[in-house]
């Protein structure tokens, strides 16, 4: 990756930004409603606040026409977009052409940069960066944010949060600019990285509960059962009620000793054992046993707010309110409850899916709320339930628009090996639906009339087909 050339850009976009402060003018902020959009609007929000400016952020679930139609109503001087908008130049370009725009994200962008001098496109994708994992859009902020002024260095561990929301971490350790923020975080005494169990519930829940409502991975013969995780926890010399923070660093080696090797005797994929120990990222600006504390249960705490329509609390929390945060600790736990629910209707219904010679598709309705769909695909992959060569689908009903119906595609790096682009495959069906998708090659999301599955079903399997037979030429 072109390091230089990427902060190069980072710093147009910054001083564009600044110069729009400088000249009285409210900073239009739009960010993603997940953990990774969340923590990028804030990190933009307080860099803004910081320069003494005025800031107006929306916390959306994509960006659209009719969005992009809608925030060319106002008029603004600015729009600066974090985490989304590389998808959509064209559509920029042509309603927000009267004003400057920021676009600050990590996906694949529509094209490599923008037409006009007034619109900049910061994104690491152009300059040879992995989107899934080199930088995330909270680091991509970061670095914007950076280039405003050295002092928002302190926001590192505000970024690191949402790289992993964004599961830039998933074989275990962080890659290309994730390694700088750490590095800027760890200089400032904000953030710490220990090699430890890589399990949601470090902070929060007892052992019982971090065990038994493991998903990435998940555990054969413990997940989903608490009983089980009790039992199992018992005969290895652990109280069930213990906190793994609380844990001696001894026990701790115990724990992933005695873990491993259960994975080992359940025939777990070498590559599924690899994530079960790695890089956990803690911060001693929070306590132990808050959320907060670990950049893992922070992120979730944060797409709970996402995924609940609430994303602003989110951000609120990340600029440091507390009573945002206790709003959100029980929105949290109805997240996690649906997480558990999607996870049961999946590995009772699996039967449903859909199986073609390069996709499963699973059809959901309304068992499952449109804003899990990426988590229970990720689900059915590390339940087992479908082979890890072959990438899947979960479509759920849209809660917007009766007529629609939304859906995430998940895979693995076993599967991209054969050739496989999601995202590509998505954007590609979405034109021939009259729907929209697109994303990453291992993650990537659609969404189209209700009427026209079976065409989807149908049409993905054959572009995917296609990708697979071009890469084999």
């Amino acid at each position: 990756m072109d390091k230089g050339a990427f902060l190069e850009r980072a710093r147009e976009g910054a001083e564009l930004i600044k110069m729009h402060i400088e000249l009285g003018h409210t900073i239009r902020l739009i960010s993603h409603r997940d953990a990774d959009g969340i923590t990028a609007g804030a990190i933009l929000a307080k860099a803004v606040a910081r320069e003494g400016g005025r800031f107006q952020l929306s916390i959306v679930k994509q960006v659209s026409e009719e969005l992009i139609k809608e925030l060319a109503t106002e008029k603004r001087k600015i729009y600066v977009f974090s985490d989304l908008g590389s998808g959509s130049i064209s559509l920029i370009e042509e309603h927000l052409d009267f004003a400057t725009v920021v676009v600050a994200d990590h996906h694949p962008p529509e094209k490599d940069a923008f037409s006009g001098d007034s619109h900049v496109l910061v994104n690491p994708v152009p300059f040879g960066a992995n989107s899934v994992r080199d930088l995330s859009g909270s680091g991509v902020a970061y670095f914007v944010a950076r280039k405003m002024n050295e002092k928002n260095r302190d926001l590192a561990y505000t970024a690191i949060v949402g790289a992993v929301g964004d599961m830039q971490e998933i074989d275990g350790q962080f890659h290309g600019m994730n390694l700088d923020i750490l590095e800027d975080g760890k200089e400032l005494g904000i953030l710490e990285i220990r090699k430890e169990l890589r399990l949601f519930g470090r902070e929060s829940r007892p052992l019982r509960q971090m065990l038994a409502y493991a998903t990435n991975p998940e555990i054969p013969e413990i997940t989903g059962d608490e009983r089980k995780a009790i039992e199992w926890l018992r005969a290895k010399g652990f109280d069930p009620e213990v906190r793994y923070w609380q844990l001696r660093e001894e026990e701790k080696k115990r724990l992933h000793d005695a873990l491993v090797l259960h994975m080992i005797k359940h025939s777990a994929p070498k590559e599924v054992i690899d994530r079960l120990i790695g890089d956990v990222v803690i911060s001693p600006l929070y306590p132990e046993g808050d959320p907060r504390h670990e950049a893992r249960e922070f992120s979730t705490l944060l797409n709970a707010t996402g995924r609940l329509n609430a994303g602003t609390l989110g951000v609120a929390i990340c600029l440091g309110d507390e009573e945002a945060y206790k709003k959100a600790l029980k929105m949290l736990d109805d997240y996690k409850r649906e997480q558990i629910e999607a996870r049961k209707f999946i590995v009772q219904n699996w039967s449903m899916a859909e199986e073609g010679e390069h996709s499963y598709v699973f059809y959901a309705g309304k068992n499952i709320r449109d804003t899990l769909v990426g988590i229970a695909a990720n689900m059915a992959i590390n339940a087992g339930l479908a082979n890890p060569e072959k990438p899947v689908v979960v479509l759920a009903d849209s809660d917007e628009d009766d007529n629609l119906v939304k859906g995430s595609a998940r895979t693995t790096e076993k599967a991209l090996a054969k050739g496989y682009h999601l995202g590509e495959a998505l954007m590609e069906v979405a034109e021939k639906l009259g729907g929209e998708g697109g994303g990453h090659a291992i993650a990537a999301g659609i969404r189209f009339p209700k009427g026209r599955i079976d065409e989807f079903i149908r049409m993905f399997n054959e572009v995917l087909g296609r990708q697979v037979r071009k890469d084999g030429d």
